[in-house]
C-alpha cells in the first residue's frame, strides 16, 4: 500500500476470504491515520475501518467521505441533539423491546419531547420496532414494509421530517444501543441487522413520491453513516417486488447491495439462522410475542394493534419558494444526473407534467441537457435508458442563462435529467442552480 491510498490491487495483502485480516487492519489504521495527520486523533480505530471500507480501502476517498461527514455533523448540530439515557427526560422515537435493565421495552408515547411529526409518520408505517439481537449481539431493526400506507405517508410527511427522525433514531442507535451492546458481547459491535416484511405489499407501494422518501433515507445512510449495516434480510416478497427491486437496487452502493439478502419461502431457516427463537416475532418463524407490551413484538397501527397515535397542530405546508432551489458544481468534461420517480396508478388520470428549470450561476462554456427514460421493469436499464431527447445545448453563450424543459407523461419510471459540462469549456467548472415540480408541486430529490 501507499502512504496515501490503498487500491483495489493490493487488497489481496489485506483480506483473507473476503474478510479484513488483523493484520490488514492494522495496516490500513496505521495509514489513514498517516494521511488524516494532525485530525487522526478525532477519530477511533472503528470509525476510521468503517470508512475504508465503505470505500473499498482507497483511503483518500475514505478520507474526503469523512471530512465530508465531520463539517455536516457539525453543521447539522448533530452532536447536539437530546438522545435517551444522555440527555435527561428525552424520549426514545420508536418501539423497543428487549434491551433491560438498560432501557425498559417501551411503545412510543407522544410527551413532551417527541417531535410532532413522529406520530405522523409512525401513523403510516406498517409497524417498527428494534426488538432484541441477532446471534452475533447486533440489535434488530424490524420494519413491515408491506403495510406501509405509501400515498399517506407522501402526502402527509415532508421529506425533511422523515430524514430528522431517521438520523435521531441513527444517533440513538449508534451513540446509546451499540456501546451497551458492545459491552454486553464483549466485543464492538457497530452494526445493526435489519428484516423488512413485505408480507401485504401490492402496487399501491409503488407510489413514486412515497419511494423518493425512501431513497433519502438511503442516500443520507450512504453519504454519512457509511457500514452501519450488518446484515438486510427481506422477506415475504410478492411477485410485484420484483419490479421495486429493479428500482430500488440502483439506489445502493455494491458494498451495500452484498448485504441484502432477499429470502424466499425458506425464509423462517434462514433468519433462525441468524437469529435465536427466543429473540424472533412468530410472524417471523420466531418464539417470542412479546404479549406484555401493547401491540406485541411489532406494534401496528395499520394493523390495528395498537390505536392511531392523536395528532395536533401539523406544521403548515410549504409553498414553493428559494428553498426549493438546490445547485450544484460540475467539472469540466463532467456530468450530473437527477432522477425524477414517477407512477401513473391510475388508468383515468392525465398522467404526470413533469418541469425542471436550470440557471447557470457560475462559469463559462458549453452545457448540453440529455434526457432518458427507464420504465418501472427495468426493460430499458441495460441500454442506459430510452432517450428521450439527445444531448441538446441548453447554455454557451453570456445571453443564456436559464432554460425550462417540460415534459407530460402518463408513464410509470424513472426520468433521467443529465447535465454534461464540455470538456473544452473556458472555465474549470460552473454551477448550475435547479428546480424540480410534478404537477406543479416541488418535487424533493
Amino acid at each position: 500500500m501507499s502512504k496515501k491510498s490503498t487500491t483495489k490491487s493490493n487488497k489481496n495483502d489485506i483480506l483473507e476470504g473476503g474478510v479484513l485480516t488483523l493484520e490488514g487492519k492494522a495496516q490500513v489504521i496505521k495509514e489513514f491515520r498517516e494521511l488524516l495527520g494532525k485530525d487522526n486523533d478525532k477519530y477511533d480505530d472503528e470509525c476510521l475501518i468503517r470508512f475504508a471500507v465503505a470505500r473499498s480501502f482507497q483511503l483518500d476517498k475514505a478520507k474526503q467521505q469523512l471530512e465530508d461527514t465531520t463539517a455536516w455533523r457539525e453543521s447539522e448540530g448533530i452532536e447536539s441533539i437530546p438522545l435517551p439515557l444522555l440527555n435527561p427526560n428525552t424520549p426514545v422515537l420508536y418501539n423497543i423491546r428487549g434491551f433491560e435493565p438498560y432501557l425498559p421495552d417501551w411503545n412510543l408515547t407522544v410527551i413532551e419531547g417527541v417531535p410532532d411529526y413522529v406520530p405522523r409518520i409512525l401513523n403510516c408505517f406498517g409497524g417498527n420496532a428494534v426488538h432484541k439481537t441477532d446471534k452475533d449481539g447486533r440489535g434488530v431493526y424490524i420494519e413491515r414494509l408491506g403495510l406501509h400506507d405509501a400515498k399517506k405517508l407522501a402526502k402527509d410527511i415532508k421529506v425533511e421530517e422523515l430524514v430528522n427522525w431517521h438520523i435521531r433514531c441513527q444517533e440513538f442507535s449508534h451513540r446509546v444501543l451499540m456501546p451497551e451492546l458492545s459491552k454486553r458481547a464483549g466485543n464492538v459491535i457497530d452494526k445493526e441487522t435489519i428484516i423488512f416484511d413485505c408480507d401485504g405489499m401490492g402496487l399501491h407501494q409503488l407510489h413514486m413520491p412515497a419511494l423518493s422518501l425512501y431513497r433519502a433515507i438511503a442516500d443520507l445512510d450512504q453519504r454519512y453513516y457509511p457500514e452501519r449495516l450488518g446484515k438486510l434480510f427481506v422477506v415475504n416478497t410478492p411477485f410485484m417486488f420484483v419490479t421495486l427491486w429493479s428500482l430500488v437496487k440502483k439506489w445502493l452502493d455494491p458494498g451495500m447491495l452484498k448485504k441484502v439478502h432477499i429470502c424466499g419461502k425458506d425464509f423462517k431457516e434462514t433468519l433462525l439462522k441468524n437469529i435465536d427463537a427466543e429473540n424472533l416475532p412468530t410472524f417471523l418463524g420466531g418464539n417470542c410475542t412479546c404479549s406484555h407490551m401493547p401491540g406485541g413484538c411489532v406494534p401496528s397501527v395499520i394493523l390495528k394493534n395498537i390505536p392511531p397515535f392523536k395528532i395536533g397542530e401539523t406544521l403548515p405546508s410549504q409553498s414553493s419558494s428559494s428553498h426549493d432551489l438546490k445547485s450544484n458544481r460540475i467539472l469540466k468534461g463532467d456530468s450530473r444526473s437527477y432522477e425524477v420517480i414517477v407512477a401513473n396508478d391510475d388508468e383515468k388520470s392525465n398522467g404526470n407534467n413533469i418541469e425542471i428549470n436550470f440557471k447557470i450561476l457560475e462559469g463559462e462554456g458549453e452545457v448540453k441537457l440529455e434526457v432518458r427514460f427507464n420504465k418501472l421493469n427495468g426493460s430499458d436499464v441495460k441500454n442506459g435508458g430510452k432517450k428521450i431527447m439527445p444531448p441538446k445545448k441548453i447554455f454557451g453563450s453570456k445571453s443564456e442563462n436559464t432554460y425550462n424543459y417540460k415534459i407530460k407523461t402518463k408513464e410509470t419510471g424513472e426520468y433521467l435529467f443529465i447535465l454534461y459540462f464540455n470538456e473544452a469549456a473556458k472555465s474549470d467548472s460552473c454551477v448550475i442552480e435547479h428546480q424540480i415540480k410534478v404537477n406543479n408541486e416541488p418535487y424533493e430529490y
